[in-house]
C-alpha cells in the first residue's frame, strides 16, 4: 500500500469521525433549524385552533333540540378528525427537521467514508459506487425536510389570510336562538341567520382544510417523490452513475 492511499484513507476516516462527533450534533440541534421549526409551529397553532373550533362548534350544535343542526354537527366532527391527521403530519415534519440531519451525519456519511476508505485500500469499484450512493442518499435525506418545509411555507403564505379569516370567524361565532332561560342546551329554535353563519363557517373551514392538506401533506410527499425520482435518474444516467471508464479513472488517480 503506497503513501498516497494511506493518506486518503486516513483523511476519509478522520472526516467520518468529524461527521459523527461534530457535524451531527450541530445538524440535529433545533437552534440551527429555528426558522423551519417556527414556520411549522405556526401551522400547528393554526391547525389546533381550527380543529378545536370544529369540535367545539359540533358539540354545541349537538346540544340543540331537534335534528335541524345534526348534519352540520356531524360534518364539523368529521372536519375535526381531518385536522387531527394534519396535526400529526405537522408534528412528524417538526421531528424530522432535526432527525434528518442526525441520520445523515451520524450514520450515513461516516458509513460512506468508511466504505470509500476500503475502496481506496482494496481498489474495489463496487465499494466506490456503493459509497457514492450512500453519500448522495445522506445529502438527500438532509435536504428533503427543509426543502419541503420551505416550499410548503411559500404556498401557505399565499393562502394564510384565508386560514386566519376562518380562525377569526370562529372566535366571533355565536350561536343565537330562542330560549326561555338563555342556555344553549335549552334553545327551542335557532335563527336562520345563525344557520347561515354556521354554513359560512363550514365553507371557510373546508377551504382552510384544503390549504392545510396541500401544504402539510401533498407538498412534502411531492418533494419526497421528486427527490426519489431524481436519485433514480442520477443512478440510471451513465455519466452520473459512473460507468466502468469513469471508475477506472478515479481508481487510477487514487493509486
Amino acid at each position: 500500500m503506497n503513501f498516497k492511499k494511506i493518506m486518503i484513507t486516513a483523511l476519509l476516516f478522520l472526516f467520518a469521525v468529524i461527521s459523527f462527533t461534530m457535524i451531527a450534533p450541530k445538524a440535529a440541534d433545533p437552534a440551527n433549524h429555528r426558522h423551519s421549526i417556527e414556520q411549522t409551529e405556526d401551522k400547528i397553532a393554526s391547525v389546533m385552533t381550527l380543529s378545536g373550533g370544529a369540535a367545539a362548534t359540533s358539540a354545541t350544535l349537538s346540544l340543540l333540540p331537534g335534528d335541524i343542526c345534526t348534519p352540520l354537527a356531524e360534518q364539523l366532527a368529521e372536519l375535526a378528525k381531518y385536522f387531527l391527521l394534519i396535526l400529526s403530519a405537522l408534528y412528524l415534519e417538526k421531528f424530522l427537521i432535526t432527525l434528518s440531519g442526525y441520520i445523515s451525519f451520524m450514520c450515513l456519511i461516516p458509513l460512506a467514508c468508511v466504505i470509500l476508505g476500503f475502496a481506496v485500500i482494496r481498489g474495489r469499484r463496487d465499494f466506490l459506487r456503493t459509497a457514492l450512493k450512500i453519500a448522495l442518499i445522506a445529502v438527500i435525506i438532509f435536504l428533503i425536510v427543509p426543502a419541503s418545509v420551505k416550499l410548503s411555507d411559500m404556498v401557505y403564505r399565499t393562502q394564510e389570510s384565508k386560514v386566519n379569516d376562518t380562525i377569526e370567524q370562529y372566535n366571533d361565532l355565536e350561536i343565537d336562538g330562542d330560549s326561555d332561560t338563555g342556555l344553549i342546551g335549552e334553545l327551542s329554535s335557532i335563527t336562520s341567520g345563525t344557520i347561515d353563519k354556521i354554513t359560512s363557517f363550514m365553507d371557510n373551514m373546508l377551504e382552510s382544510l384544503a390549504v392545510m392538506i396541500v401544504t402539510a401533506c401533498v407538498i412534502p410527499l411531492l418533494v419526497f417523490a421528486f427527490l426519489i425520482w431524481l436519485v433514480r435518474v442520477i443512478f440510471s444516467a451513465n455519466v452520473l452513475v459512473m460507468d466502468a471508464k469513469t471508475l477506472d479513472a478515479i481508481a487510477n488517480r487514487l493509486q
